[in-house]
């Protein structure tokens, strides 16, 4: 993996975030009522990946990403990973079988993130050992 593939990743993250606040924030009754979950969380959550998506989209724009702002978005998506399966969990009795599917899938996908932004901070962190 090259650093400007792990920029990408971060930018792809940043894109994601932000279709996910525009749904959860201007759609919020309307995915409420299709996943099972309280209007709070669904506007909770995203508020949350607007500023991750600022976060993420910052990464994804600098000539040298920092990598300990890196290692902090990783574990921000670990901490998302995590909390969508406590919702799962607490919210498993009035989630729709469509809720609980988007809960798992979009925590699958956080993971696959998760993965490939790790690869992404050691292709950085051999570049600057390299040109050091």
């Amino acid at each position: 993996m090259t650093v400007d593939f792990a920029k990408k990743v971060f930018l792809a993250d940043a894109i994601v975030c932000a279709l996910t606040f525009a749904g959860c924030v201007f759609a919020t009754q309307t995915i409420a009522a299709d996943t099972g979950l309280g209007t709070g969380i669904v506007t909770a959550a995203g508020w949350i990946c607007l500023g991750a998506a600022g976060i993420w989209a910052w990464l994804g724009t600098r000539a040298q990403p920092p990598v300990l702002i890196c290692w902090l978005a990783i574990f921000l998506n670990i901490d998302w990973i995590i909390a969508s399966i406590v919702v799962f969990e607490l919210e498993y009795a009035t989630l729709t079988a469509y809720g609980r599917v988007l809960i798992l899938a979009q925590a699958a996908g956080v993971l696959g993130f998760v993965v490939l932004q790790i690869m992404g901070v050691r292709a950085i962190g051999r570049q600057r050992l390299a040109t050091a």
